[in-house]
């Protein structure tokens, strides 16, 4: 979707200037203002536990240090947070304010249906028991695009109904297992008539194809899924208060398609020698996880090979290292704590092996006789689920089939925790910093998000606002009024909106240029739409200078700035979100309207 404007440029129209309505019947004595200077503080929030996992409660300042970039600073802000008891009045001083904003995303690409079946029936008791009624919690699915199925809402019905018909979706969990099955048989294939034909020839060089094919499908599949993960973590950034996504699967590999590559070792073992038959191969001790020896019975009589075989000891890692996507799941990681969203990782394969599913194929499924190869695979698809939970300071839920405890300690960590701020030396420079945070307490344990990015003003103003268009969020220290006026036939079949802001100036910082008469203030005006399918407008903005002349300056003070902009909008049902800067007061007001384009009466509920 585009806005348009008259004429030709992309966003906005400025249909009309300044003007100054009649005096309201009370002014408010206006403030005086002097240099503004916004303070940069950066939070941590920090999880500490004894070795048991419980809460560790009453620490105080002097028990942590926190260092930036490997630099210690000052803990200038100090809040200790307790989980209140059942019936409890909360105190302000030792429980959260806000409420819990909390993303379910089902991975629906790296699910099976029993895993899904499960997570979704512990989740439902999870959130009946857990959730309160100023928490928020949304439901999405990763399916070949990234769904909304639910928007925040904590009515436990909804909730409820809305993981049923979730429970009911397709996953392709089953189909990955196929295309496994399929890429071994494929190998095996080529094995077999290599060593069958006029010149025998083990491991010939096309016997990787199948594995490379696979391996590339496969990281088509995790990227998409870390994909959506940043779509989450950007739509999340501007939403005030705690954030988190908890993202459920059977794990995403670190290394898509390692099992085969492994496979290859132990099949070709780097030798040319035909394989041994695979119940002849056992895991070597000495050689970690991750390598297999395999036992041979070499031929009295060896084939003299005349083409080139494929060097499984040598080229099978690092075919697979290729593949990797660690880089891209740190800059999921990064991303994450830039935004200030701390991701859980749920693994609803649980205690069964993720390759327990295949096992019903018969002797002639080689991959997993390997006991090494499955340990392998289990391996590789939690360790990145691992990662990105402990990056962000999250918690990872993993090899249980009993999620329900771990699940009430998300809700615990939400509850119980140390805030910790400070003021860096720099501020908005654009640049991702290393946090670390000790604790002087040898028997505690704790966690916290490892680095965040100083993000420049606009940036976060930019964040607010779509925040506003996405989920309604509203905050307006200007007290600005916003009316849609009467729409009229636009361009291309768009219809002409126009959006009237009313800004109290006594709200607005004046400052005075005696040197030009004049008093000047300056505002900034975010805007951008979305219809209810998602289709929405880049964001777009417009600096609005602001000059009174100084006879004029005092019975300003008890008017309003009027301001109207003219957005060019597609028929139908539309969100419009604007934001309005005041640039020397370093304030911003965000508002949000639901508007009805297409008809002359438009639907002003917020």
């Amino acid at each position: 979707m585009s806005l348009k404007i008259r004429p030709g440029f992309l966003l906005l129209t400025l249909s009309a200037g300044a003007a100054f309505a009649a005096k309201p019947a009370a002014v408010p004595a206006p403030p005086s203002f002097g240099e503004t200077v916004e303070i940069n503080l950066v939070n941590v929030d920090v999880y500490a536990a004894d070795p048991k996992g419980n809460p560790v409660t009453g620490l105080r300042k002097g028990d942590f240090q926190v260092l930036e970039d490997g630099k210690p600073v000052d803990v200038t802000n100090f809040a200790a947070f307790e989980a209140q008891p059942a019936g409890a009045p909360a105190d302000a001083a030792s429980a959260p304010e806000d409420g819990w904003n909390l993303v379910i995303f089902f991975d629906n690409f790296n699910l099976h249906p029993s895993s899904r079946a499960r997570a979704v029936r512990q989740l439902r008791e999870f959130l009946a028991r857990e959730i309160t009624p100023r928490d928020r919690v949304m439901l999405v699915t990763q399916d070949f695009t990234l769904n909304l199925r639910l928007p925040f809402t904590a009515d436990q019905t909804v909730l409820a109904r809305t993981l049923d018909e979730l429970d009911r979706l397709s996953v392709h969990g089953l189909e990955i297992d196929q295309q496994r099955k399929q890429a071994v048989d494929l190998i095996m294939t080529i094995q077999q008539d290599a060593n069958s034909g006029p010149q025998p020839q083990s491991c010939p060089l096309e016997i990787a194809t199948p594995a490379h094919t696979f391996a590339s499908a496969r990281r088509q599949e995790v990227l998409r899924a870390i994909g959506g993960l940043t779509t989450m973590v950007n739509a999340l950034s501007g939403v005030p208060g705690r954030k988190a996504v908890l993202h459920v699967s059977d794990g995403l590999p670190l290394k898509p398609g390692e099992e085969l590559f492994e496979f290859l070792i132990a099949l070709c073992g780097g030798s040319g020698l035909p394989p041994a038959p695979p119940q002849m191969a056992e895991e070597s001790p000495s050689v970690g996880r991750r390598q297999l020896a395999v036992v041979q019975t070499p031929s009295v009589d060896e084939p003299e090979f005349t083409k080139e075989t494929y060097q499984a000891a040598s080229q099978a890692q690092m075919d697979a290292e290729s593949y990797s996507v660690l880089k891209e799941l740190q800059a999921l990681a990064a991303h994450a704590n830039a935004q200030r969203v701390t991701l859980y990782t749920l693994q609803a394969s649980g205690l069964q092996a993720p390759e327990a599913s295949v096992a019903s194929y018969g002797p002639q499924d080689r991959l997993f006789q390997f006991p090494a190869i499955g340990t392998s695979l289990r391996m590789n698809n939690r360790d990145s689920l691992q990662l990105l939970a402990d990056d962000t300071g999250g918690r990872s839920i993993l090899d249980t089939n009993d999620f329900l405890p771990d699940l009430a300690r998300l809700r615990q960590d939400f509850e119980s925790y140390y805030s910790l701020g400070y003021s860096p030396a720099h501020s908005g420079d654009g640049r991702e910093h290393r946090i670390e945070v000790k604790v002087k307490r040898a028997d505690v344990r704790i966690r916290y998000r490892q680095s965040y990015r100083d993000k420049p003003l606009l940036e976060k103003v930019v964040d607010r606002t779509l925040a506003a268009l996405f989920y309604g969020f509203e905050e307006n220290p200007l007290g600005v009024a916003l009316e849609v006026g009467d729409q009229t036939p636009g361009a291309s079949g768009n219809v002409s909106v126009p959006i009237r802001l009313k800004i109290p100036l006594f709200k607005l910082a004046i400052l005075n240029h005696e040197a030009e008469g004049v008093f000047e203030g300056s505002l900034r005006v975010l805007v951008a739409a979305r219809t209810p399918d998602g289709d929405s407008s880049p964001l777009r903005q417009v600096a609005v200078p602001i000059r009174i002349p100084r006879k004029g300056v005092l019975n300003a003070m008890g008017q309003f700035y009027l301001y109207t902009l003219t957005l060019e909008l597609k028929p139908g049902e539309q969100r419009v979100a604007i934001a309005v800067r005041d640039e020397i007061a370093a304030t911003t007001s965000y508002l949000s309207r639901a508007v009805t384009v297409g008809t002359r009466e438009a639907s002003r509920q917020p």
